[in-house]
């Protein structure tokens, strides 16, 4: 039933072999975990070992990624607040105008404008728009063959805006 004998008393390892095993053992492991474990998943990088194998640019693009699948959530939760406010019931009651607020009511003409942008993987665009202080903008836009980074943000007068990040779709 057994492919070999059962080692004798002599043959087994003392006490004092097993302990000081068990030590490497565990010096090797917190060596590992240093140099390697710690730079490739959580770019973090004590001894500078994991810059000179190439490991702690892994872990900030993994650290990356994690901080942008965590936006991704923010987005979709806050989609869902938004959605679900938006089947409120609504009111049959009709809004009153007085005629001093009609004459306050201004028509802007509205303008229009379509562009197409083909990325290849890892390339970027910007789409500039220029605007006067008080102006709204209201875009739309549609992601084909795969998922797109994308940055909403305003800049001016040496002022910068971010109004938004993410994954689209």
């Amino acid at each position: 039933m057994y492919n070999s004998d059962m080692p004798n008393r002599a043959e087994l390892p003392t006490t004092k072999q097993l302990v000081r095993s068990t030590f490497i053992a565990l010096g090797v492991a917190v060596a590992l975990l240093v140099t390697v474990i710690l730079p490739a998943e959580y770019a973090i990088d004590p001894t500078g070992v994991g810059r000179v194998m190439g490991l702690t640019e892994m872990g900030e693009i993994k650290e990356q990624l994690a901080q942008e699948a965590a936006e991704d959530r923010a987005v979709s939760e806050v989609v869902t607040v938004v959605a679900s406010a938006e089947n409120e019931p609504v009111t049959d009651e009709p809004e009153l105008i007085t005629p001093q607020q009609e004459s306050t009511v201004e028509t802007v003409p509205v303008w229009k404008d379509k562009i197409m942008v083909s990325l290849k993987p890892g390339q970027g665009a910007e789409v500039k728009l220029v605007m006067e202080k008080g102006q709204t903008a209201q875009f739309e836009w549609i992601a084909k063959g795969g998922p797109v980074n994308y940055d909403t943000h305003g800049d001016g007068n040496g002022n910068s805006i971010s109004y938004e990040k993410g994954r689209f779709p």
